[in-house]
C-alpha cells in the first residue's frame, strides 16, 4: 500500500453486530484503537473486530471522526471510549 492510500476493514458493532467497512484511515485512529481494545474479550476470534457501543453512538463516533478537531487531545480520546463501550 503506499502512502495516503486507505484499506478497508470490516468490523461489527454493537449487540446486533451491525457490519461496517472501515478505511484505514479512521480504524487507524487511537479512539477507535481503544474502543476496539476495550471491546476484545478472552478468548474471542482475534481475526474479527467488534466494537461493543451503541450502533446510534458509533455512527456519531464516525462523525466525529469525520469532522474532528485536530487539537482533541489523546486523553480526552481514552475518556470518550470509556463512555462508549458497554
Amino acid at each position: 500500500m503506499q502512502e495516503g492510500e486507505h484499506c478497508e476493514t470490516v468490523l461489527f458493532v454493537g449487540s446486533t453486530r451491525k457490519r461496517y467497512v472501515i478505511s484505514s484511515k479512521y480504524l487507524n485512529h487511537p479512539l477507535l484503537k481503544a474502543l476496539i481494545n476495550k471491546s476484545k474479550q478472552k478468548g474471542s476470534d482475534e481475526s474479527v473486530l467488534v466494537v461493543n457501543c451503541e450502533v446510534v453512538l458509533f455512527d456519531h463516533l464516525l462523525w466525529m471522526l469525520e469532522n474532528a478537531d485536530p487539537k482533541f487531545g489523546s486523553d480526552s480520546l481514552e475518556e470518550l471510549a470509556e463512555l462508549y463501550v458497554f
